[in-house]
């Protein structure tokens, strides 16, 4: 039992991973004004972009060993936070228990109200 315990979590490891790459390279082929859109409202465009050809995106470059060091940062980073808080990163650029400051904040350099 305990075989196949460790087999499914690898697996759902794998996928994990799988999902980060193919998001990573998705936003790749978003514009600027997309990818603000999806960051700050989750709104996606239509008609959704076609996916980078192989060899395109800066990650497919890379080595499997580089690519797991980068999606275990972002898992690092992101997992296990709220919507709040990840709407409040998308929007900011920083978390919420970090102060607005002009240097870092998004939005306070976009002049919108400052939240400490």
């Amino acid at each position: 039992m305990t075989m196949l315990k460790s087999r499914l979590a690898r697996l759902e490891k794998e996928q994990r991973f799988k999902d980060w790459l193919g998001y990573e390279r998705f936003l790749e082929s978003l514009t600027e004004e997309q990818l603000e859109a999806v960051a700050a409202h989750w709104r996606f465009p239509e008609p959704m972009p076609p996916s980078l050809p192989w060899g395109s995106s800066k990650l497919d470059g890379l080595d499997r060993k580089s690519l797991l060091k980068l999606w275990q940062e972002s898992e690092r980073v992101f997992a296990g936070r709220s919507k709040v808080e990840l709407g409040f990163y998308a929007t900011h650029g920083h978390w919420p228990d970090q102060a607005c400051d002009e240097r870092i904040c998004l939005e306070a350099a976009r002049g919108g109200p400052k939240t400490v």
